[in-house]
């Protein structure tokens, strides 16, 4: 995934452990990690729903449905680890990056809609628009299309939406501590892919261990945008129905 520095010593792979059946293959523990991952996605979908069914603002079913392209580039993901990482099966990896790229830009643009919304009922003042950010992707014009450039250039409209979703001031704050999470899980990825190419001679993916650590802040941060906009909610219906009584 990453290239070896050429001033890191080239020591021998080290082994990888001896409880699993082959380098590829995945422990239950990390499928566990990955299929919590997806179903704390999907909650979080419905959550925003909800959530904007209960504040009545239809951006929110937006920002969902935006939501469904890192969906489906996570359950790549789940197909090709299914498969043991099959070298065939590849292209998997980059529609994932694909889809990583895509619903990142949707989520970028969702979360645009809800800061120019909101922008619209304060005093209007400079601002930046969707537009400012296009020149981030012309950084790179001869970058190559492959799957680790795929990923990087996520990153670029990733800080984007976390930017607008910020300014926006609608999201719950623990929901956007979530959001931020995934800069960890990202920082994280980065030298631990680094490392199992130096220590193991292997990708992160068939590094187990290294694998599923690395997951589990993914978890962590989907789980803590599930628990925002669940309270959320909850507190939005215990509003209405104190104003009912």
């Amino acid at each position: 995934m990453f290239p070896l520095h050429p001033f890191i010593p080239h020591h021998p792979p080290l082994p990888l452990p001896s409880h699993y059946c082959h380098a590829r293959s995945l422990s239950i523990p990390t499928w566990v990690i990955h299929t919590s991952s997806v179903i704390e996605w999907v909650a979080a979908i419905w959550f925003i729903w909800l959530y904007g069914e209960v504040t009545g603002n239809r951006a929110w079913f937006i920002f969902a449905l935006a939501m469904l392209p890192a969906l489906v580039s996570a359950m790549c993901a789940c197909t090709w680890h299914f498969f043991d990482n099959a070298q065939s099966l590849e292209w998997l990896v980059t529609l994932q990056a694909m889809m990583t790229v895509v619903g990142n830009v949707t989520l970028m643009l969702a979360a645009w809609w809800l800061w120019r919304q909101g922008k619209a009922n304060r005093e209007r003042g400079p601002g930046v628009g969707v537009g400012a950010i296009a020149p981030l992707f012309l950084l790179f014009p001869d970058l190559p299309i492959s799957k680790d450039s795929l990923f990087a250039i996520s990153l670029f409209p990733y800080l984007a939406f976390l930017w607008f979703l910020t300014r926006s001031q609608q999201a719950p704050r623990l929901a956007l501590i979530g959001f931020y999470m995934t800069l960890v899980f990202v920082g994280v990825t980065i030298p631990a892919g680094i490392y199992a190419k130096v220590a193991y001679g292997e990708s992160l993916a068939n590094v187990d261990w290294l694998h599923g650590s690395a997951e589990s802040f993914l978890t962590l941060s989907n789980i803590l945008v599930v628990l925002g906009f669940r309270q959320a909610v909850i507190e939005r219906r215990q509003e209405a129905n104190d104003g009912m009584k």
